[in-house]
């Protein structure tokens, strides 16, 4: 019955549909990686939160295959294709930085920082805004152009944190820990960028829309 209604559902709905199931997956996971590095879960509580992660970043691959199965099946969509597609990988590599972060803070036995913390729930931010700007990218252009500035501006002050965050690094003098918990930071500020590059991608999808 759920395929049926697939099937049943106009191309550019479709589109959008998979579009915004991928971006609720990534949202969810970046908050989950929120309540990680705030709470600092242990043992049986932190092993599900990992799971969890783990099972988000499969319900993500699956959504986006999805998408670019749809993408091959429809000879002409109702956004420019290439869009969609590069919009897609954008949010699906915003849910690959967030999974492999919660797995390296573990396998490098690294403890969050205040800038971790931070820069996480500007994190959080920035998907919830994209979220919001995938929603209305069809049908309210202008509210949606709303949300991906919003969503650029994390972008902006995640780099403001993470030159900063660096910068408390090199003050330290185990080397073992400042490259550890740099690399960290280098997947947050890499997980800002994509979110950035999918405000982009959605800001063209807006503009070749109203013309």
């Amino acid at each position: 019955m759920k395929r049926l209604k697939e099937i049943l559902l106009p191309r550019e709905n479709r589109f959008v549909q998979y579009l915004m199931q991928q971006a609720e997956v990534t949202a969810e996971a970046v908050q989950l990686l929120q309540r990680f590095v705030t709470d600092r879960p242990e043992g049986a509580a932190r092993d599900a939160q990992i799971e969890r992660m783990s099972e988000l970043e499969k319900q993500g691959d699956a959504i986006r295959r999805k998408i670019i199965q749809e993408l091959l099946d429809t000879f002409v969509t109702p956004v420019d294709r290439e869009d969609i597609y590069n919009l897609s990988r954008s949010v699906d590599d915003i849910l690959d930085y967030a999974d492999s972060t919660i797995k390296e803070i573990v396998l490098y036995e690294v403890e969050p920082t205040p800038f971790m913390v931070e820069m996480v729930a500007t994190l959080c931010d920035a998907v919830v805004a994209l979220r919001n700007a995938i929603r209305y990218m069809v049908d309210q252009p202008r509210r949606s152009v709303e949300h991906l500035v919003a969503a650029k501006k994390c972008e902006n002050r995640m780099e403001d944190m993470y030159r900063r965050a660096n910068a408390e690094l090199f003050d330290l003098t185990d080397m073992h820990h400042i490259f550890k918990v740099r690399e960290v930071y280098r997947h947050l500020s890499n997980c800002a960028d994509r979110a950035d590059e999918a405000a982009d991608v959605i800001g063209s999808i807006v503009i070749k829309g109203s013309v």
